[in-house]
């Protein structure tokens, strides 16, 4: 019986030192840093790139190194979990970096060529687990069976764009009305999910990501922009998303470029080719509107801009329309086609990237408007149709 009771004791003391290691081990492995360990099948050889995420201004490099027979390595240290692109051949994956042992296990046969995403495998990252798993709890809302015929709706207007058949369009039209509460129940769900984490959850750098692009003013109204920034606490707010995409459009919409500050002044070349500065149209109020061939938003809104414009201009009303993130031949074309009679001015760029002037203004997405005052000062940003009415209508009575 003594001897049991030995062996007992012994494999418990044996138990515990094996446990209290692996729990030094794990912690010293924290406070030592992370160990990223890639595999790629499919690739022996290249270059691997782990850079940040969420500053579309700067990207900045965090580590990078050589792959070799297929198997790549990054170590170092974070002050907290966020999360970083992984870049090959011009190709990103994005993971959750933190100080632990992390996995990577890509296969590179599956990636496409006209892909710039590729998957990875990741283990060994709790932060990224938990994110995985709020995306997907969102996701499962989308493809919930119950919404399957709202995939109806995109097969009708693919369908009426090939055909250019008015009676298509009418139908994809009338069935997207028919099906807007539809619509607007699974969009509710879907937001609520994410938007329940990140109320839970102000301090963790995974509700910054949860959040993600939710967080822009075309998807969130004023008073929501002011309480969403401002929920946020601790190592959230230091994140490079926040800090570069939740700051920017907090401060251009209430600090920089909101109503009461000043629009910047430019000069562009107009349709015509000739120079032209905003400073110098000569109108009481101007509306700015930034726009390109290819959205569809921009050019179904302007028979009511044309309205505005034949109501307003012998009051001192322009339009100076301002094509971006286009190329000019078919900005040109698309002006003829739709006949605006207003001021055209081109902000070119490379790659139908934004040009100059709309990142002056910072423009997050395409239609974006400002109507200012003949002293550039800014009295609507981003107005709805009814919000732009209401103001013409009481700034020139009538």
């Amino acid at each position: 019986m003594k001897n049991f009771v030995l062996r007992i004791t012994v494999v418990l003391i044996v138990f515990t030192l094996i446990t209290s290691c692996k729990d030094y081990t794990t912690q010293s492995r924290e406070k030592a840093g992370y160990i990223i360990s890639g595999t790629i099948k499919g690739l022996d050889q290249g270059f691997v790139k782990m850079t940040d995420y969420g500053n579309r201004e700067k990207v900045t490099v965090i580590d990078s190194t050589q792959i070799v027979n297929g198997a790549f390595e990054f170590t170092g240290k974070v002050d907290f979990p966020d999360m970083v692109n992984l870049s090959i051949d011009g190709k990103i994956s994005r993971f959750f970096l933190e100080n632990s042992h992390i996995t990577l296990d890509i296969d590179w046969s599956e990636v496409q060529a006209s892909n710039w995403q590729f998957n990875s495998k990741v283990s060994g990252s709790k932060s990224h687990n938990q994110y995985a798993a709020i995306e997907a709890q969102a996701q499962a809302i989308l493809e919930d069976p119950k919404y399957k015929p709202l995939d109806e709706i995109g097969k009708l207007y693919a369908q009426a764009k090939k055909t250019k058949s008015a009676e298509d369009l009418e139908k994809a039209e009338s069935l997207q009305k028919e099906l807007m509460p539809l619509s607007k129940e699974q969009k509710d769900r879907y937001i609520k999910a994410k938007i329940d984490f990140v109320k839970n959850n102000p301090g963790s750098p995974i509700a910054v990501h949860v959040l993600g692009y939710q967080y822009t003013e075309g998807r969130m109204t004023k008073d929501e922009l002011k309480e969403y920034y401002n929920l946020f606490t601790g190592n959230a707010r230091e994140t490079v998303f926040f800090k570069h995409h939740i700051t920017k459009v907090y401060k251009d919409n209430f600090e920089n470029l909101g109503i009461g500050n000043t629009a910047p002044d430019f000069t562009l070349n107009t349709v015509e080719g000739n120079e032209l500065a905003l400073s110098k149209v000569n109108a009481k109020y101007k509306l700015v509107d930034f726009w390109a061939s290819w959205c569809i938003p921009c050019r179904t809104s302007f028979p009511h801009l044309k309205e505005l414009r034949k109501q307003y201009k012998k009051d001192g009303f322009e339009i100076v329309g301002i094509g971006t993130a286009d190329v000019e031949e078919q900005w040109r074309k698309a002006i003829e086609e739709d006949e605006t009679p207003w001021i055209h001015v081109f902000d070119a760029a490379e790659g139908r990237a934004y040009g100059p002037v709309a990142k002056s203004y910072g423009v997050p997405h395409l239609p974006t408007t400002f109507l200012i005052d003949n002293n550039n000062t800014i009295l609507l940003r981003n107005p709805t149709k009814d919000e732009l009415d209401t103001k013409l209508k009481g700034l020139f009575g009538h």
